[in-house]
């Protein structure tokens, strides 16, 4: 219809260079002309100018659908760009990757260690793709976030893997598998943080279980290591179940505290 496209054109000028706005444009267009035909048909209404009206009435602000749509738009762009840049990159990552391994390989003749160039450059890779999960879930509405924490857990743990390889490649450590616990212990307190910082109502209730786990890791890694002997290091467990007791203790009288100024409040209305 001839004065939709002067509405139209007289609430957003045009610019040739944006091409969303022209798709803006064609996609509000064809769907008042579809919703002309469409109140033609219901009957009632058979004044053509009328129906316009009230068309047009009904995209009473095109400059702010439009920026809505440009929103959109844009992060879809932006979306399928870095879709398109992950996996070029990742491509190039794997290739590099693979040339450095065989190159050191055969001109330190070293294979024996430089396995680890491989192995660790593909949990990297991961820890990477898992951080793009993390962030992109994270994003996203709260009941997606069990998803963004599970890439948490597994990016951490994959990291310390990667370190721990890399030392048993180079190194003859004593004890070096008590890394991948310390990987563990960190995996659970970076999920404990993501719950806190996200505000998650079962913060507490994560706590109150990873401590206890944490404690256990902590009594293996002391005691592996040496740093107190096996008949002390056990303590920590109970220290433990004495942190979580006095974060319900904190809790509770947090609620309580809440509760009473609520109704300081009402009082004071």
């Amino acid at each position: 219809m001839e004065r939709f496209i002067e509405y139209i054109n007289a609430s957003l000028p045009d610019n040739d260079s944006d091409k969303i706005l022209f798709r803006f444009k064609r996609k509000t267009l064809d769907e008042m002309n579809q919703r002309f035909l469409d109140v033609q048909k219901t009957g009632g209404i058979y004044d053509f100018k009328v129906i316009e009206d009230l068309i047009k009435s009904e995209h009473s602000d095109l400059k702010s659908e439009y920026e809505r749509f440009y929103k959109r738009e844009t992060a879809k762009m932006k979306a399928r760009r870095n879709a398109v840049l992950n996996v070029v990159g990742s491509l190039i990552y794997i290739i590099a990757l693979v040339t450095a391994f065989l190159g050191i390989s055969f001109m330190t003749k070293k294979w024996s260690m430089t396995w680890a160039i491989i192995v660790d450059g593909i949990l990297i890779w991961v820890v990477y793709l898992l951080g793009l999960l993390v962030k992109k879930f994270t994003s996203m509405k709260r009941i997606f976030h069990i998803i963004a924490r599970v890439a948490l857990f597994g990016a951490v743990v994959c990291f310390t893997v990667a370190v721990y390889l890399f030392l048993v490649a180079i190194t003859d450590l004593p004890h070096g598998w008590v890394i991948v616990i310390f990987g563990l212990i960190l995996a659970f307190i970076t999920d404990g943080l993501f719950v806190t910082v996200t505000k998650s109502k079962l913060a507490i209730l994560h706590w109150l279980l990873y401590i206890p786990v944490i404690s256990v890791f902590a009594f293996i890694i002391i005691g592996a290591l040496n740093i107190l002997a096996w008949k002390v290091a056990w303590m920590v467990i109970p220290l433990s179940l004495i942190i979580d007791l006095l974060l319900i203790v904190s809790a509770i009288a947090k609620n309580r505290a809440d509760k009473m100024e609520v109704a300081d409040i009402w009082q004071e209305g």
